[in-house]
């Protein structure tokens, strides 16, 4: 089930943790998350420095619809069976 990230996760890099995000997907049974641009860098801050923004979190889609088609797709975030997607 796709579930969007509550508006007030991941919106103060300084509150953003690893463990509030692994709760959530696992109590309301979360298949694909989706989240905003903001969210997805907040994100992206609590992951090794060496690596590419994750495309995924514990197995589950990162989806990050209000970003740039291009940048979704050069990250690896693209939703390919969002509306009016080939």
């Amino acid at each position: 089930m796709r579930k969007s990230l509550p508006e007030t996760m991941f919106t103060n890099a300084e509150q953003s943790r690893l463990t509030m995000l692994r709760n959530w997907v696992l109590d309301n049974e979360v298949t694909q998350i989706a989240m905003n641009e903001r969210q997805f860098w907040n994100l992206a801050a609590l992951q090794p420095l060496a690596e590419k923004p994750w495309t995924t979190f514990m197995g589950r889609p990162i989806l990050v619809s209000d970003m740039p088609i291009e940048a979704q797709k050069c990250l690896g975030v693209f939703d390919k069976q969002a509306p009016g997607t080939i």
